[in-house]
């Protein structure tokens, strides 16, 4: 108990006790650990725990906070996907959250899923916030559904990815996608 204002307690919520940092921090719900419990943060718990419980996935299924380096007008900045969804060693759908509007970040969640392996485009990507999702197309660029309920089942997904492996992002389009994530990421 904490104590405050006139001789007053409250209590301190559990998570958001820790010896070293004043910041809330709440249980991942992919690895366990204590995170900082952030608006990207609460986008990926529930997008994780939908794509468990709701779609089929598993949790080995999920690699977090991939990076994409890039430089662009001489700044360098690092890029991060939330969660890539690997099966068999390929990386199938990107999903990136954030708060307000998902068709504004679209072009940016694109981008990081043409750039995010260097021999192939990650065929599909969800741009998500807490209410609601994307679900796009990266070869096409172009969303094909909204809605959290558009999201694939993991064995919808591996239908969709029945043809490997997809296109590689042709040499004068790199350039290009760094651009675009680079203004998306650092600009908003």
């Amino acid at each position: 108990m904490k104590q405050v204002a006139n001789n007053e307690t409250c209590e301190t919520p559990l998570a958001s006790r820790t010896k070293s940092s004043i910041f809330v921090k709440i249980p991942c719900f992919i690895t366990g650990k204590l995170v900082l419990d952030t608006d990207r943060e609460r986008i990926r718990q529930k997008l994780a725990r939908y794509l468990v419980y709701e779609k089929g996935y598993r949790i080995d299924d999920f690699v977090l906070d991939r990076q994409i380096p890039l430089e662009c007008n001489n700044e360098k900045v690092i890029s991060f996907v939330d969660i890539t969804v690997r099966i068999d060693g390929h990386s199938l759908m990107i999903l990136r959250g954030g708060p307000g509007s998902i068709v504004t970040r679209e072009s940016g969640t694109i981008a990081a899923a043409r750039l995010i392996e260097p021999e192939y485009i990650v065929p599909w990507a969800v741009q998500a916030n807490l209410f609601d999702a994307a679900f796009l197309d990266v070869r096409r660029k172009k969303a094909l559904a909204y809605g959290w309920e558009a999201i694939p089942t993991r064995a919808k997904l591996l239908d969709m990815c029945s043809k490997w492996p997809p296109p590689k992002l042709p040499a004068e389009r790199v350039p290009i996608e760094q651009q675009i994530l680079y203004s998306y990421d650092t600009h908003g």
